[in-house]
């Protein structure tokens, strides 16, 4: 038997094979093949809103599927802008008052997932049109169990009662939304987004608009918070309604939505207000010094 290592003029030599051998497994381990790149780096994964045009037929698809929970939950996306993962907890007691069997002004107080915050958002009439639709189309009464049953359950299929999940609601949302033509990237946070896009397009010039929409979002951003420090819930209870108002007659009505046009703003000091509103009382009523005082104010604009 051949030995590995022997000695030959005193030195300590490896058998001329087995240095071969070696040589060879090495050449092999430095050509394995490289990885293969994922197939989704360099895609984006962001998901877009609704465009006003895409809502209606995107209920109407549901409608017609039959498929009414998700009906609700796309239109209660939308009107309250909730994640999905929290809307599907929901039971029919955050949205009615059972001591009185009628809906909450604001949803019961509920913790959300994601962040551990705690919110309660304004329930609008298009909330409340699309519970009713609802009941009236499943049969669903709200009151069964004290109205402690979850809302959004599966009425169709081998899991006919059980909590519809999101990996579910989501195929569903993105295969009616290619079946309507969208083919930009939809999820479960399309009708969240929604709700903020529709918000903006709804209060043009609303300084606090922006940050009182992120603290209906709860999202945690330090920068966000301090911008909303002041601003009170009627505001936002406001933006709900404004947003359910505007569901009921443009989206599910026939009413025809005209864009408003943001109009310039100037922003001044009081003291430099109070200067300008004295010269100009003071001016004689001509062109030359109605361009002299903006002109002035032109130069005070903060």
């Amino acid at each position: 038997m051949n030995q590995a290592l022997y000695f030959t003029d005193g030195n300590l030599a490896i058998d001329p094979q087995i240095t071969e051998k070696l040589r060879s497994r090495l050449q092999n381990r430095s050509t394995v093949e490289p990885k293969k790149e994922s197939a989704r780096k360099g895609k984006s994964c962001e998901v877009y809103p609704f465009e006003i045009s895409e809502i209606k037929p995107m209920m109407d698809k549901f409608a017609e599927k039959d498929r009414w929970t998700h009906y609700l939950l796309f239109v209660i996306g939308i009107n309250m802008a909730r994640r999905c993962g929290d809307s599907l907890k929901l039971r029919w007691r955050n949205i009615f008052d059972p001591a009185t069997g009628n809906f909450r002004e604001d949803m019961e107080t509920i913790k959300e997932e994601k962040t551990d915050k705690y919110s309660r958002p304004h329930i609008n009439k298009a909330v409340r049109e699309a519970v009713t639709l609802y009941c009236e189309k499943t049969g669903c009464n709200p009151s069964d169990d004290n109205y402690n049953r979850f809302i959004f359950v599966q009425l169709h299929g081998t899991h006919k009662g059980n909590v519809l999940t999101e990996d579910g609601y989501l195929k569903a949302l993105k295969k009616t939304a290619a079946e309507i033509g969208i083919t930009r990237n939809i999820g479960t946070h399309s009708t969240r987004k929604t709700f903020g896009k529709i918000t903006m397009m709804l209060h043009p010039g609303d300084d606090s608009a922006k940050s009182l929409l992120q603290e209906i979002y709860n999202h945690s951003d330090e920068k966000t918070t301090n911008r909303y420090i002041g601003l009170t819930k009627e505001k936002a209870d406001q933006f709900y309604n404004d947003m359910g108002d505007f569901f009921c007659d443009y989206v599910t009505g026939d009413k025809k939505y005209i864009k408003k046009d943001e109009n310039p703003r100037v922003i001044l000091d009081s003291n430099d207000l109070r200067d300008i509103i004295r010269m100009a009382l003071e001016m004689d009523n001509t062109i030359e010094n109605f361009n002299e005082i903006l002109n002035l104010v032109d130069g005070m604009r903060k």
